[in-house]
Protein backbone atom coordinates (compact mmCIF):
# COMPACT_ATOMS: atom_id res chain seq x y z
CA UNK A 1 0.00 0.00 0.00
CA UNK A 2 2.86 2.39 0.81
CA UNK A 3 4.42 1.72 -2.58
CA UNK A 4 1.13 2.54 -4.29
CA UNK A 5 0.90 5.81 -2.36
CA UNK A 6 4.40 6.80 -3.41
CA UNK A 7 3.60 5.84 -6.99
CA UNK A 8 0.49 8.02 -6.93
CA UNK A 9 2.52 10.93 -5.55
CA UNK A 10 5.09 10.48 -8.31
CA UNK A 11 2.41 10.38 -11.00
CA UNK A 12 0.99 13.66 -9.70
CA UNK A 13 4.34 15.35 -9.00
CA UNK A 14 6.31 14.51 -12.14
CA UNK A 15 4.08 16.48 -14.57
CA UNK A 16 4.01 19.41 -12.14
CA UNK A 17 7.80 19.44 -11.83
CA UNK A 18 8.17 19.23 -15.62
CA UNK A 19 5.84 22.19 -16.09
CA UNK A 20 7.69 24.26 -13.48
CA UNK A 21 11.07 23.45 -15.01
CA UNK A 22 9.80 24.49 -18.43
CA UNK A 23 8.34 27.72 -17.05
CA UNK A 24 11.48 28.71 -15.17
CA UNK A 25 13.83 27.81 -18.02
CA UNK A 26 11.91 29.88 -20.57
CA UNK A 27 10.38 32.62 -18.43
CA UNK A 28 12.91 33.52 -15.75
CA UNK A 29 14.96 35.79 -18.01
CA UNK A 30 11.88 37.98 -18.49
CA UNK A 31 10.52 38.25 -14.95
CA UNK A 32 13.98 38.94 -13.53
CA UNK A 33 14.21 42.33 -15.30
CA UNK A 34 12.49 45.43 -13.93
CA UNK A 35 11.56 46.72 -17.40
CA UNK A 36 9.27 43.72 -17.77
CA UNK A 37 6.94 45.28 -15.17
CA UNK A 38 7.41 49.00 -15.80
CA UNK A 39 7.34 49.43 -19.58
CA UNK A 40 4.38 49.49 -21.93
CA UNK A 41 4.26 46.81 -24.64
CA UNK A 42 5.79 47.47 -28.05
CA UNK A 43 4.87 45.63 -31.20
CA UNK A 44 7.83 43.79 -32.76
CA UNK A 45 8.65 44.39 -36.39
CA UNK A 46 10.51 42.49 -39.07
CA UNK A 47 13.70 44.45 -38.38
CA UNK A 48 13.39 44.56 -34.58
CA UNK A 49 11.75 41.31 -33.59
CA UNK A 50 12.97 41.51 -29.98
CA UNK A 51 11.35 44.89 -29.40
CA UNK A 52 8.67 43.85 -26.92
CA UNK A 53 8.58 46.38 -24.10
CA UNK A 54 6.89 45.27 -20.90
CA UNK A 55 3.54 44.24 -19.46
CA UNK A 56 2.73 47.22 -17.26
CA UNK A 57 -0.65 47.76 -18.95
CA UNK A 58 -1.64 44.11 -18.51
CA UNK A 59 -0.35 44.04 -14.94
CA UNK A 60 -2.33 47.13 -13.92
CA UNK A 61 -5.29 45.86 -15.95
CA UNK A 62 -5.40 42.58 -14.05
CA UNK A 63 -5.11 44.44 -10.75
CA UNK A 64 -7.98 46.76 -11.67
CA UNK A 65 -10.12 43.81 -12.76
CA UNK A 66 -9.54 42.00 -9.47
CA UNK A 67 -10.23 45.11 -7.36
CA UNK A 68 -13.52 45.83 -9.13
CA UNK A 69 -14.52 42.16 -8.94
CA UNK A 70 -13.75 42.04 -5.20
CA UNK A 71 -15.84 45.15 -4.56
CA UNK A 72 -18.86 43.28 -5.93
CA UNK A 73 -18.15 39.65 -5.04
CA UNK A 74 -16.80 39.85 -1.48
CA UNK A 75 -19.73 41.53 0.33
CA UNK A 76 -22.38 39.67 -1.66
CA UNK A 77 -20.60 36.32 -1.28
CA UNK A 78 -20.17 36.77 2.48
CA UNK A 79 -23.83 37.76 2.81
CA UNK A 80 -24.96 34.68 0.89
CA UNK A 81 -22.68 32.45 2.95
CA UNK A 82 -24.00 33.79 6.26
CA UNK A 83 -27.58 33.37 5.05
CA UNK A 84 -26.95 29.76 3.99
CA UNK A 85 -25.28 28.95 7.30
CA UNK A 86 -28.06 30.34 9.47
CA UNK A 87 -31.13 29.24 7.52
CA UNK A 88 -32.32 25.75 6.61
CA UNK A 89 -35.32 26.82 4.55
CA UNK A 90 -36.20 25.59 1.07
CA UNK A 91 -34.96 28.79 -0.61
CA UNK A 92 -31.66 28.34 1.22
CA UNK A 93 -31.43 24.74 0.03
CA UNK A 94 -32.05 25.82 -3.56
CA UNK A 95 -29.47 28.60 -3.27
CA UNK A 96 -26.95 26.17 -1.77
CA UNK A 97 -27.44 23.82 -4.72
CA UNK A 98 -27.00 26.68 -7.20
CA UNK A 99 -23.82 27.78 -5.41
CA UNK A 100 -22.36 24.28 -5.47
CA UNK A 101 -23.20 23.97 -9.17
CA UNK A 102 -21.58 27.30 -10.02
CA UNK A 103 -18.34 26.28 -8.30
CA UNK A 104 -17.95 23.37 -10.69
CA UNK A 105 -19.23 25.16 -13.78
CA UNK A 106 -16.76 25.90 -16.60
CA UNK A 107 -15.41 29.44 -16.40
CA UNK A 108 -16.36 30.10 -20.02
CA UNK A 109 -20.00 30.14 -18.88
CA UNK A 110 -19.28 33.11 -16.63
CA UNK A 111 -17.76 34.90 -19.60
CA UNK A 112 -20.79 34.16 -21.76
CA UNK A 113 -23.08 35.36 -18.98
CA UNK A 114 -21.11 38.62 -18.66
CA UNK A 115 -21.22 39.03 -22.44
CA UNK A 116 -24.97 38.49 -22.54
CA UNK A 117 -25.82 40.76 -19.61
CA UNK A 118 -23.27 43.57 -19.60
CA UNK A 119 -22.14 43.75 -23.22
CA UNK A 120 -25.44 42.99 -25.00
CA UNK A 121 -28.41 43.69 -22.71
CA UNK A 122 -27.05 46.75 -20.92
CA UNK A 123 -25.17 47.93 -24.00
CA UNK A 124 -21.97 48.70 -22.13
CA UNK A 125 -19.84 46.97 -24.74
CA UNK A 126 -16.46 45.34 -24.29
CA UNK A 127 -14.96 46.93 -21.21
CA UNK A 128 -13.21 46.49 -17.89
CA UNK A 129 -16.62 46.58 -16.23
CA UNK A 130 -17.78 43.53 -18.20
CA UNK A 131 -14.59 41.63 -17.34
CA UNK A 132 -14.89 42.50 -13.66
CA UNK A 133 -18.51 41.38 -13.66
CA UNK A 134 -17.54 38.01 -15.10
CA UNK A 135 -14.77 37.54 -12.52
CA UNK A 136 -17.13 38.57 -9.72
CA UNK A 137 -19.64 35.91 -10.80
CA UNK A 138 -16.77 33.41 -10.85
CA UNK A 139 -15.58 34.36 -7.36
CA UNK A 140 -19.03 34.62 -5.78
CA UNK A 141 -19.86 30.92 -5.23
CA UNK A 142 -16.43 30.11 -3.82
CA UNK A 143 -16.62 32.96 -1.31
CA UNK A 144 -20.18 32.02 -0.37
CA UNK A 145 -19.28 28.35 0.12
CA UNK A 146 -16.23 29.01 2.30
CA UNK A 147 -18.15 31.59 4.32
CA UNK A 148 -20.95 29.12 4.94
CA UNK A 149 -18.52 26.46 6.16
CA UNK A 150 -16.67 28.96 8.36
CA UNK A 151 -19.86 30.27 9.97
CA UNK A 152 -21.16 26.76 10.57
CA UNK A 153 -17.93 25.91 12.40
CA UNK A 154 -18.49 28.72 14.91
CA UNK A 155 -19.68 27.15 18.20
CA UNK A 156 -23.39 27.59 18.81
CA UNK A 157 -22.63 28.67 22.36
CA UNK A 158 -21.28 32.00 21.06
CA UNK A 159 -24.45 32.70 19.13
CA UNK A 160 -26.64 31.60 22.03
CA UNK A 161 -24.68 33.79 24.44
CA UNK A 162 -25.26 36.83 22.27
CA UNK A 163 -28.98 36.11 21.99
CA UNK A 164 -29.20 35.49 25.75
CA UNK A 165 -27.76 38.95 26.39
CA UNK A 166 -30.60 40.47 24.37
CA UNK A 167 -28.83 41.09 21.07
CA UNK A 168 -30.81 40.78 17.87
CA UNK A 169 -29.99 37.87 15.55
CA UNK A 170 -28.59 40.28 12.95
CA UNK A 171 -26.41 41.98 15.57
CA UNK A 172 -25.22 38.61 16.83
CA UNK A 173 -24.23 37.61 13.31
CA UNK A 174 -22.40 40.84 12.55
CA UNK A 175 -20.58 41.34 15.85
CA UNK A 176 -20.04 37.81 17.13
CA UNK A 177 -20.43 35.11 14.48
CA UNK A 178 -18.69 36.81 11.53
CA UNK A 179 -15.64 37.97 13.56
CA UNK A 180 -15.28 34.44 14.93
CA UNK A 181 -15.41 33.02 11.39
CA UNK A 182 -13.18 35.72 9.90
CA UNK A 183 -10.21 33.40 9.41
CA UNK A 184 -12.08 31.06 7.08
CA UNK A 185 -13.80 33.93 5.31
CA UNK A 186 -10.52 35.72 4.54
CA UNK A 187 -8.96 32.45 3.40
CA UNK A 188 -11.86 31.84 1.04
CA UNK A 189 -11.57 35.35 -0.39
CA UNK A 190 -7.85 34.91 -1.04
CA UNK A 191 -8.44 31.57 -2.75
CA UNK A 192 -11.19 33.12 -4.88
CA UNK A 193 -8.80 35.90 -5.94
CA UNK A 194 -6.09 33.37 -6.79
CA UNK A 195 -8.56 31.55 -9.02
CA UNK A 196 -9.80 34.70 -10.74
CA UNK A 197 -6.38 36.23 -11.41
CA UNK A 198 -5.43 33.49 -13.87
CA UNK A 199 -8.75 33.12 -15.68
CA UNK A 200 -8.54 33.69 -19.43
CA UNK A 201 -11.90 32.72 -20.87
CA UNK A 202 -13.93 34.98 -18.58
CA UNK A 203 -12.16 38.21 -19.48
CA UNK A 204 -11.09 37.50 -23.05
CA UNK A 205 -14.70 37.35 -24.21
CA UNK A 206 -15.72 40.71 -22.80
CA UNK A 207 -12.72 42.92 -21.97
CA UNK A 208 -11.70 43.88 -25.48
CA UNK A 209 -8.06 42.86 -25.02
CA UNK A 210 -6.67 45.60 -27.27
CA UNK A 211 -5.74 48.31 -24.77
CA UNK A 212 -2.03 49.13 -24.97
CA UNK A 213 -2.20 51.95 -22.41
CA UNK A 214 -2.74 51.87 -18.66
CA UNK A 215 -6.36 52.56 -17.74
CA UNK A 216 -8.60 52.05 -14.72
CA UNK A 217 -11.87 53.48 -16.08
CA UNK A 218 -14.63 50.80 -15.98
CA UNK A 219 -16.02 51.62 -19.42
CA UNK A 220 -12.68 51.57 -21.23
CA UNK A 221 -11.18 48.67 -23.13
CA UNK A 222 -8.79 46.78 -20.92
CA UNK A 223 -6.19 44.10 -20.94
CA UNK A 224 -5.09 41.41 -18.52
CA UNK A 225 -2.20 39.04 -18.07
CA UNK A 226 -4.10 35.91 -19.22
CA UNK A 227 -5.41 37.62 -22.35
CA UNK A 228 -1.90 38.92 -23.11
CA UNK A 229 -0.59 35.35 -22.99
CA UNK A 230 -3.31 34.27 -25.41
CA UNK A 231 -2.42 37.13 -27.77
CA UNK A 232 1.33 36.47 -27.59
CA UNK A 233 1.10 32.78 -28.41
CA UNK A 234 -0.88 33.61 -31.55
CA UNK A 235 1.87 35.93 -32.81
CA UNK A 236 4.16 34.97 -35.66
CA UNK A 237 7.21 36.26 -33.74
CA UNK A 238 9.06 33.81 -31.53
CA UNK A 239 10.04 36.63 -29.17
CA UNK A 240 6.40 37.11 -28.20
CA UNK A 241 6.09 33.36 -27.61
CA UNK A 242 9.01 33.62 -25.19
CA UNK A 243 7.40 36.59 -23.47
CA UNK A 244 4.26 34.52 -22.97
CA UNK A 245 6.34 32.04 -20.96
CA UNK A 246 7.50 34.89 -18.75
CA UNK A 247 3.93 36.08 -18.12
CA UNK A 248 2.82 32.52 -17.41
CA UNK A 249 5.61 32.08 -14.86
CA UNK A 250 4.68 35.37 -13.21
CA UNK A 251 1.04 34.28 -12.94
CA UNK A 252 2.04 30.92 -11.43
CA UNK A 253 4.17 32.68 -8.82
CA UNK A 254 1.36 35.11 -7.98
CA UNK A 255 -1.14 32.27 -7.52
CA UNK A 256 1.40 30.36 -5.42
CA UNK A 257 1.99 33.38 -3.18
CA UNK A 258 -1.75 33.96 -2.72
CA UNK A 259 -2.38 30.31 -1.87
CA UNK A 260 0.56 30.29 0.53
CA UNK A 261 -0.68 33.50 2.17
CA UNK A 262 -4.10 31.92 2.68
CA UNK A 263 -2.57 28.89 4.36
CA UNK A 264 -0.25 30.96 6.56
CA UNK A 265 -3.11 33.25 7.60
CA UNK A 266 -5.30 30.28 8.49
CA UNK A 267 -2.53 28.46 10.36
CA UNK A 268 -1.56 31.49 12.45
CA UNK A 269 -5.14 32.28 13.41
CA UNK A 270 -5.68 28.66 14.45
CA UNK A 271 -2.58 28.86 16.70
CA UNK A 272 -3.85 32.09 18.26
CA UNK A 273 -7.17 30.42 19.09
CA UNK A 274 -5.45 27.50 20.75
Amino acid sequence: MTALCWAAIAVAAVPLVMILVELFSKGWSYISTSSFYTQLPQAPTLFSQNQLGGISNSLIGSLVLIVYACIAAVPIGIGIGVYLAEHDTKPAAVLRTVTATMIGAPSILMGLFAYSVIVIQFGVGFSILAGSFGLAVLMLPLIASTTELSVRNVPHTLREAGLALGARPSTTSLRIVIPAALTGIVTGCILAISRAVGETAVIYLVIGGTASAITWKPLDFGNGLPSTIYTDVQSSYSSQHDQAWGIALFLVLVIFVLSLAARIWSARKQKVRR
